[in-house]
């Protein structure tokens, strides 16, 4: 057995020489403990055929990762000359340890990416569904809610006696309440991914302020409470600041108020905290004597959307706090909640600036934009859209200018061949006409159309309101976006704003 073993490295290794019956005849014991004369087979119960491999014609059997008692063994066996044979046992009790480690940790790491992809598509899925749900919601809701807005405003333009103009007055407010709301659902979606970017705008604080409580004067009349305005002497007559983004902040803060307010009063101050250079520290506080609301600081936003579409209305969903919180984190500021004997106080402190001229330049500014535009010669325009609400909506309001001489198109190739045969000022394009896509109706304008109107310009008219969507519109080449709803003054606004004018003069 000497000879045997000398061709091995011997570390770990047992030497046993047996005869065809599996009695031991030498054993070196480095494994297991063996006595001459016994049989293999009381070793293991692996070695109970062991004379089978003396019926072959092979000499030499190997065999892997055998377990043999409390260890486990690659086992050799060997014929010999002497119708006997020599078995060498490997110990690799650590090595396959260390295998079934790496095994189970790779297996571990499997199992951990497939319940993680598992998990992310199960989100996905969510978030697919929440996004297309918002996606049609807001459409269903923005063409109706642009006819309602922009109609409301035209009949407030006209001479109406003081019944007609409160009634008018109540559909304009409740329309914009319904617009708020379906921008807060939108906004909440669009804040949650960091999509949202703030613009700045300067105006008059003051005059700001009075919209806001002329706004909210009917609804409080019909509650028999007042709203009182309070702004300190030391604030800034015009700041800089984006505009709706701090009506949404105000305008949380009152619904919330009005919802849980038992008193006849609610306060709404602006101070300044402090001011560096033009930055300023503004401190923004709505007050209920009488009425707690809620601090729902602990509700996460999805549960406040989750609550809202339960249909909870009767109740303070979180919803709007949900959305100030994250406006006010856009704007280097925050919220709080704090509540005092039987009243609320709801605070938002916002990082703004303001305008080093004063109030003269930006008075200056807001009256020139109210003074309405007269044309001599008529903006030759096309209006591309399948929705009849939509269209009426447009027209009437563009008709209403005197400005404007419009046609309708709700057919692409009928588009189409409008812009090749005659010469047209403007197109407003709708999202998509007919199921083909603004930006795919646009490049064909482009190459379709005759080589004067391959250059006017072209806007985008549609529900898509994401930053994401307008940029996509802007680099195919529209000259400017208008967003649904949208009411008649921001639609010609807007046109005006974007179109060179003085040949229409």
């Amino acid at each position: 057995m000497e000879n045997f073993k000398s061709s091995y490295e011997i570390n770990s290794i047992q030497f046993i020489e047996i005869d065809q019956n599996g009695i031991i005849l030498d054993s070196d014991n480095k494994i297991f403990p063996l006595n001459n004369g016994d049989t293999v087979a009381d070793l293991h119960p692996f070695f109970d055929n062991i004379s089978t491999y003396f019926e072959t014609n092979e000499s030499r059997f190997e065999l892997t990762c055998v377990n043999m008692n409390d260890r486990v063994c690659d086992v050799e066996i060997v014929l010999n000359d002497k119708n006997g044979a020599f078995i060498v046992l490997k110990d690799g009790t650590d090595h396959y340890a260390r295998q079934q480690q790496v095994a189970q940790k790779r297996n571990e790491s499997i199992i951990f990416t497939e319940v993680l992809e598992l998990r992310n598509r199960v989100l996905k899925d969510q978030e697919d569904f929440k996004n297309q749900f918002i996606g049609n919601f807001s459409h269903e809701l923005r063409n109706p809610l642009t006819l309602i807005s922009s109609f409301s405003s035209l009949l407030s333009k006209t001479e109406l006696n003081l019944n007609q103009s409160q009634l008018v007055q109540a559909i304009n407010y409740q329309s914009n309440k319904l617009r708020t709301v379906l921008d807060d659902i939108i906004d909440l979606s669009f804040l949650k991914t960091g999509s949202i970017e703030l613009k700045s705008e300067t105006f008059d604080l003051t005059a700001f302020l009075e919209t806001v409580k002329l706004n909210y004067s009917t609804l409080l009349k019909d509650k028999s409470t007042s709203l009182e305005v309070q702004i300190a002497p030391n604030l800034p007559k015009a700041i800089t600041a984006d505009k709706r983004r701090l009506e949404q902040i105000i305008v949380n803060f009152l619904d919330s108020a009005i919802l849980h307010n038992t008193g006849e009063i609610i306060e709404l101050h602006f101070k300044e905290n402090q001011r560096r250079a033009n930055k300023l520290s503004l401190r923004v506080e709505v007050i209920t004597r009488n009425g707690v609301v809620p601090d729902l600081e602990s509700l996460s936003s999805e549960e406040a959307l989750r609550t809202f579409t339960k249909g909870e209305s009767n109740k303070n969903t979180g919803l709007g706090l949900s959305i100030a919180r994250e406006i006010a984190g856009l704007m280097d500021g925050s919220i709080r909640i704090k509540n005092v004997a039987e009243g609320t106080h709801q605070i938002a402190n916002l990082k703004v600036t303001f305008p080093l001229h004063g109030i003269e330049e930006v008075t200056k500014t807001e009256k020139s934009k109210k003074e309405p535009v007269k044309l001599t010669d008529k903006i030759r325009t096309i209006i591309a859209e399948d929705n009849d609400v939509t269209q009426m909506t447009a027209m009437k309001v563009l008709v209403s200018t005197g400005n404007f001489d419009t046609q309708v198109y709700s057919d692409p190739s009928a588009l189409l061949a409008a812009v090749e045969k005659h010469d047209y000022d403007l197109i407003l394009m709708s999202g998509s006409l007919s199921q083909v896509d603004a930006i795919e109706l646009l490049s064909l304008v482009k190459q379709f159309g005759n080589e004067h109107n391959q250059k006017i310009p072209v806007f985008a008219v549609t529900v898509h309101t994401s930053p994401a969507a307008i940029a996509a519109y802007r680099k195919a080449g529209f000259k400017d976006v208008i967003k649904k709803p949208y009411t008649d003054d921001e639609l010609v606004n807007t046109i005006y704003k974007k179109m060179k004018l003085k040949k229409f003069k």
